[in-house]
């Protein structure tokens, strides 16, 4: 077990260098994550900037979005339709461990950088391929973005399920699709490294959005395929100037939340009679809290809850939510820096006992490590950098 009290050695991922073709979310996060890690990210962009640099909320011309999903990472912009951007491709590949992509299939391989070909180069090389159905398939081509896949993958629906007055598919959120993809290509990732830490040998991680969706929709997948509803509905309940949520799942607590609705004659009632039967008649006994609660401020509702060990939150919103003394303990929001100034955004959420984040808070610009990376690691000289330069291989700003 590590001493609490020693310092925080190196990053986990120290010593592990990151290509990224990615843009968008998907490929961007799990890049992302990586580099909060430690890993050594180097981001391929077109000269023009990806799509993300242009999305709100902004910061005079800059994406915070984009910053929030790239701060950490070098930045080299190349121009991928001129053969020379792409034999630098091809150099660089021979010093890193790992290629994350997100172009639609078979877009890296008519560039001349698919895994077949890029092996060649470099046998230990993991790529890990992000796309909205997969590689292969009849739909592998369709174009696809997160509320796209949403959609087609029944995640939209079955949320919609989930609501008491259901109408129409509900606008899409936060971006899950991407956000699922991006924790399983991440994880794939770590243990690719780790089957070739035994073996040697690097492989291609195909990851598909619409995958990722389905398999994290656990008792909603198995509810589907057995034919059987399940009507359990964990939502809100009403308070005098708000809503909040409970979930008293074991005999104790429904115990307990008995004694606080001053419902003690529901421990005799058939329809609670067990824990199996209480899931069967979960919203009528919510039904029976809310006419409690409703009567009641969130605060009061809250304390009582708390008091009795009942699992319970309010409805926040995410200003509220990010200010919460327990996540402000936890560390998660930090300080990033841009070319306008400094702002918030969320660093890792993992934390170990004896290793340490990355400390790099700075946003790169488009191209800003281009020319010292080709004269640091593929020991071009001035004349050949300026000569790419002049050509629009390559883009410094």
């Amino acid at each position: 077990m590590a001493n609490i009290n020693q310092p925080l050695q190196d990053k986990v991922y120290t010593g592990v260098n990151v290509l990224d073709f990615s843009g968008v979310i998907a490929g961007s996060y799990c890049t992302k994550m990586l580099s909060d890690l430690g890993a050594n990210v180097l981001k391929v962009e077109h000269p023009k900037g990806e799509i993300m640099r242009k999305v709100a909320p902004m910061r005079g011309q800059n994406s915070a979005v984009y910053a929030a999903l790239n701060f950490g990472k070098r930045n080299i912009s190349l121009d991928l339709k001129k053969p020379e951007a792409i034999s630098i491709c091809k150099r660089l590949i021979k010093k890193y461990d790992v290629v994350v992509e997100n172009f639609s299939p078979g877009v890296m391989k008519r560039l001349g950088l698919g895994y077949e070909e890029l092996r060649k180069t470099n046998p230990k090389l993991i790529m890990c391929s992000i796309s909205g159905y997969g590689q292969r398939g009849p739909a592998s081509n369709k174009p696809a973005y997160a509320p796209i896949v949403q959609a087609a993958s029944g995640f939209d629906l079955t949320y919609l399920n989930a609501q008491n007055d259901p109408a129409k598919p509900l606008n899409m959120g936060p971006p899950v699709g991407d956000t699922t993809a991006s924790l399983q290509a991440f994880g794939a990732i770590g243990a690719a490294l780790f089957y070739r830490s035994n073996t040697e040998t690097g492989q291609h991680i195909d990851i598909a959005m619409i995958d990722c969706l389905i398999a994290s929709m656990h008792r909603d997948l198995q509810s589907s395929l057995l034919n059987e509803d399940v009507g359990r509905q964990y939502g809100p309940i009403a308070t005098k100037d708000g809503y909040v949520v409970i979930m008293p799942l074991s005999q104790s607590q429904f115990i307990n939340l008995v004694k606080c609705l001053e419902r003690t004659d529901l421990l005799n009632d058939s329809r609670f009679a067990t824990e199996s039967v209480r899931f069967e008649n979960y919203n009528e006994l919510m039904t029976i809290a809310e006419n409690w609660s409703a009567n009641l401020d969130s605060k009061q509702v809250l304390e009582t809850f708390e008091e009795a060990k009942i699992p319970c939150a309010q409805y926040k919103t995410l200003r509220q939510a990010v200010n919460d003394p327990q996540l402000r303990y936890r560390g998660l929001m930090m300080e990033i820096v841009d070319d306008i100034g400094s702002f918030q955004a969320a660093g890792t959420p993992i934390k170990y006992s004896n290793a340490r984040p990355n400390g790099n808070t700075s946003v790169s610009s488009i191209g800003e490590h281009s020319v010292s990376t080709l004269m640091e690691e593929l020991f071009m000289s001035e004349p050949e950098i300026q000569q790419l330069i002049k050509e629009k291989v390559i883009f410094q700003p």
